[in-house]
């Protein structure tokens, strides 16, 4: 009989300590700006795994090509990096649009620099 006062008395005091444990947790939510959703990724955030991810995913499927035994398997692979890159493209240019993503032109002699680079690494 008095063990089972006392897991009645457990049982009604765990209500309680949960209940403040959720209010604490709640508090601290609130103090550190994220209202009990959780942690919060900026735009720029999302956008930039996103795309890191996309790069992976492509380096993945460039594997696939090179390797595969099978020449209708390749093709479908080459489309699929297509629209992967596609996918890379649009992104790219929301993250540019934004502001989170920017890229200098090549000055005239940069260019011809990488141009002569690259013809004498292909003769």
């Amino acid at each position: 009989m008095v063990q089972a006062g006392q897991q009645q008395n457990q049982q009604s005091s765990q209500p309680n300590n949960q209940s403040s444990n959720q209010q604490s947790y709640q508090q601290g939510n609130q103090q550190q700006g994220l209202s009990g959703q959780g942690s919060q990724f900026a735009e720029r955030d999302i956008l930039q795994l996103v795309l890191n991810e996309s790069k992976h995913t492509a380096e993945s499927i460039n594997s696939y090509i090179l390797e595969a035994g099978d020449e209708q398997l390749r093709r479908d692979y080459m489309t699929v990096l297509g629209d992967v890159y596609s996918q890379q493209k649009q992104i790219f240019d929301v993250m540019q649009q934004k502001g989170y993503y920017n890229v200098e032109n090549a000055s005239a002699q940069q260019m011809a620099k990488a141009q002569s680079k690259f013809n004498g690494q292909m003769q």
